[in-house]
């Protein structure tokens, strides 16, 4: 078993003849770290989490409060449109499945899109560089 590993970041790393996931990864918990044999990987994909309904009721209700004119009012109309614009934008998730329909899905908060990304191409990658 190797060592080394060729890349790895916050949703996992992966090595030539294993990954390592952190199962279960939410926004506000870090979830538990899974060892996974590369050979018995059979998918891996991201996919992108919206809220639509619950962003837009968000968004007007923060764009509503601006209109009036208390200060306390406009500030939680700011937050109101904040969340509802994270909401609209969306967050990655991550999914590893197993040869035994073993779904282990880790989900990242919206800065997080990119580093989804890298660790899906280097699964990917390893899956594809097997014999």
């Amino acid at each position: 078993m190797s060592d080394q590993s060729s890349f790895s970041n916050e949703f996992g790393a992966v090595y030539p003849d294993r990954i390592v996931v952190r199962a279960k990864k939410t926004w506000f918990a870090g979830g538990s770290q899974e060892d996974l044999p590369i050979r018995h990987v059979t998918s891996v994909r991201i996919e992108t989490s919206r809220n639509t309904l619950g962003g837009i009721i968000l968004l007007l209700i923060g764009l509503a409060s601006f209109s009036s004119g208390s200060g306390g009012v406009i500030v939680v109309g700011i937050i109101f449109a904040a969340l509802g614009i994270i909401l609209l934008i969306g967050w990655p998730k991550v999914s590893v499945n197993t040869a035994g329909n073993d779904l282990q899905i880790m989900t990242g908060t919206i800065l997080q899109k990119d580093a989804a990304e890298q660790y899906v191409a280097a699964v990917k990658k390893a899956l594809f560089a097997r014999p």
